[in-house]
């Protein structure tokens, strides 16, 4: 059986959305800029290039929403230049150093600050393991449905036999906010899946893990029952 979590954006959840974005990229939005672009700086053969392209791909700087500009307007355009920032500068870092390492850089950046991020909210994941067997899979579907404003409708679509509940993100938001029809696969892979399952790791409370259909747009989400 599937349970859908989202599936439409009213006005109140586009809100939610835009103030989640607003915060989250208040501690993790400046690290294209300031933790991956120097270095890319170091590293590269041609900055002359580096800085040239750069210039290009910020020329839309961030802004807040304007008086007549839409919080669902808003949610998206600061998430496509977020995106567009961390593919650039872990793309081109790509062309230089192998992935292991861009990913390390990547995935403990973005970790670190979304822990910061989460500060408050992090202790209240300890009480995960003690929810009654019977209310699981509701109340971990309240706390997955908040992610919808990074990925956009979300379902469960079953439970594994040791417990595990498994999502599906049909397109996710990472990808669609930039183009509808082209995965941003550092972004994927480095920014997200890596650094969230950091956060989330297998010795904490509430293990997540997950599988992008790359070079599709789906990704397959397991929330994983604490050992």
């Amino acid at each position: 059986m599937t349970t859908t979590l989202s599936t439409e954006i009213g006005p109140l959840t586009a809100l939610r959305d835009e103030w989640l974005m607003h915060s989250m990229l208040k501690r993790v939005g400046d690290l294209p800029e300031t933790v991956f672009l120097p270095l890319l700086r170091v590293v590269t053969d041609d900055r002359d290039a580096v800085e040239k392209n750069w210039a290009a791909l910020v020329s839309e700087r961030r802004r807040r929403r304007g008086l007549f500009e839409s919080p669902r307007r808003s949610w998206q355009r600061q998430y496509r230049q977020f995106v567009r920032e961390l593919e650039w500068t872990s793309t081109e870092l790509l062309r230089i150093l192998p992935w292991p390492a861009v990913e390390e850089l990547v995935s403990d950046a973005v970790a670190g600050r979304l822990r910061g991020w989460l500060r408050l909210l992090l202790p209240v994941f300890n009480v995960v393991p003690w929810i009654p067997k019977a209310l699981y899979p509701t109340v971990l579907d309240l706390g997955v449905s908040v992610s919808t404003f990074l990925v956009g409708p979300i379902h469960r679509t079953g439970t594994e036999p040791d417990g595990t509940l498994v999502y599906e993100i049909p397109e996710c938001a990472m990808h669609t906010c930039v183009s509808p029809d082209t995965a941003q696969d550092a972004s994927c892979r480095m920014g997200c899946k890596a650094a969230c399952e950091k956060v989330f790791h297998a010795g904490g409370p509430m293990p997540l893990e997950f599988d992008p259909h790359l070079p599709g747009l789906g990704c397959t989400l397991r929330v994983r029952t604490a050992h």
